[in-house]
């Protein structure tokens, strides 16, 4: 392991000192979340983390649409390229009045792809009468959403009260709905310990990928995150798999480690590269 781990730093080494002169194609975000904490950590602005980041080769963000430091976050140069949310589709409206917020939001800002988080199962209840209203709250969602050149996701989500914690409905999602794209998170499936394959997942959704987060936990522990490219996650096979397919996308780094949360984001930014040529 120790070996490995060396010669991931020493590809990321390597690929960061090009940072300005290959890659640039390789388009790779973090959450907003990532860009507070970087703040937190230098003792800087929003805006001036932004620069950080951006000289770590990170140049867009994910953010809730909901986020109070949004109309912040979109001034710092980062580019906002995915919100999500969470809409109300078991909800007295089906979700109507959440919908049409998250697609105003996502033009507002001129965010092209909006990540749909569906309600939790009810407690107790009937899984498959929840899927079919989520199902339906979330067609009409789509149809918004695509009417204004939006696209819409739905992602392997780690929380196991939601539908799209199992395979089974996201399958079903992706396949009433052809509309939707997923976006693939590399791991959630195992975050929610189920023995489910995200590899599996990701060739069911081949052609389908609109968006990728990117994570990793422990061999040990499906809940503990480690630095990218050294845990249980397949992430090299799966970043490789869709970067051949021809995704042009967004990477979006999620969990970043350690005491300098920054120099993670440089060596995560430089193993994607490397896995990327």
């Amino acid at each position: 392991m120790k070996k490995y781990i060396v010669s991931l730093l020493a590809a990321a080494a390597v690929a960061g000192c090009c940072i300005c002169n290959c890659g640039e194609s390789i388009k790779i975000s973090v959450f907003s979340s990532t860009v507070e904490r970087v703040a937190k950590a230098k003792g800087v602005s929003l805006g001036e983390s932004a620069t950080l980041l951006a000289k770590a080769g990170v140049t867009g963000f994910d953010s809730g649409y909901k986020d109070p430091k949004l109309p912040e976050l979109a001034k710092t140069g980062l580019k906002p390229i995915n919100f999500f949310g969470w809409p109300k589709f078991l909800g007295p409206d089906g979700g109507a009045k959440d919908s049409d917020e998250f697609v105003a939001v996502a033009v507002k800002y001129g965010v092209s792809r909006i990540m749909v988080v569906p309600d939790e199962f009810s407690k107790d209840g009937d899984q498959e009468a929840d899927y079919v209203r989520i199902r339906e709250g979330l067609r009409k969602l789509v149809a918004k959403a695509n009417a204004a050149g939006i696209t819409v996701t739905v992602e392997d989500y780690g929380g196991t009260g939601n539908p799209c914690s199992y395979t089974k409905y996201l399958k079903r999602f992706l396949t009433d709905i052809p509309e939707i794209g997923f976006a693939l998170d590399s791991g959630n499936l195992y975050y929610a310990g189920r023995g489910e394959d995200i590899l599996e997942m990701m060739r069911f959704a081949e052609g389908r990928v609109r968006h990728a987060h990117l994570k990793d936990q422990t061999k040990e522990n499906n809940r503990k995150y480690t630095t990218l490219g050294t845990g249980a996650v397949p992430n090299e096979a799966i970043v490789r798999h869709v970067h051949k397919a021809g995704y042009d996308g967004w990477y979006t780094l999620e969990n970043l480690v350690g005491d300098d949360i920054l120099a993670d984001v440089r060596r995560q930014v430089g193993v994607v590269r490397s896995w990327c040529k």
